[in-house]
């Protein structure tokens, strides 16, 4: 009788464990980019533009990101990513774009890959005008941002955070990516 209670015990276990199982594969979902194909102001070389990148869950299933590739050795990540965002949160990733490694116009991407639909990659897009810094005179940018400040915060590199830029009205086909 002991035996016959135990094996009932046991077999109610195995059906209530494998029937309340949860699902471990996670099905593609669809992301928002927010302000996708960025035109940023003017920077000078040697400055760093950091740049706050907005990807929003607008799919059914949670995002799991795998991998970000940016497409220059320039692009830093400077945040920690969640594991996983569920559907209908937002996740913010910042980068940091050392511009002594480029000069003039420079357009880049940052590739996030994923369970994105259609493809399982969100682009991130983006360009900034990269300008030489004057040697004889200070034009009036450098002016501006010096004057109130004491010098020895100029020695070396300075982050200025750019927050203007511009959308296109056809940001959805920019470089054709």
């Amino acid at each position: 009788m002991k035996k016959r209670l135990i094996y009932s015990f046991l077999l109610c276990l195995l059906l209530v464990g494998t029937g309340t199982s949860c699902r471990k594969l996670v099905g593609p979902t669809r992301v928002r980019v927010i302000d996708n194909g960025r035109h940023y102001v003017p920077i000078l070389q040697g400055d760093i533009l950091r740049m706050y990148w907005t990807i929003h869950n607008d799919g059914p299933e949670p995002l799991v990101i795998d991998e970000i590739q940016p497409a220059c050795s320039a692009i830093r990540l400077m945040s920690e990513l969640p594991d996983v965002v569920i559907k209908g949160d937002s996740v913010v990733m910042i980068f940091d774009f050392d511009t002594d490694k480029n000069t003039n116009m420079a357009t880049h991407y940052i590739r996030v890959f994923g369970n994105i639909k259609p493809d399982g990659v969100a682009k991130l897009l983006f360009d900034v005008n990269i300008v030489r810094p004057t040697l004889d005179y200070a034009d009036y940018e450098e002016r501006y941002f010096r004057r109130g400040v004491p010098d020895d915060m100029y020695e070396g590199r300075n982050v200025r955070v750019s927050s203007y830029y511009i959308i296109p009205a056809n940001a959805d086909n920019l470089l054709g990516l």
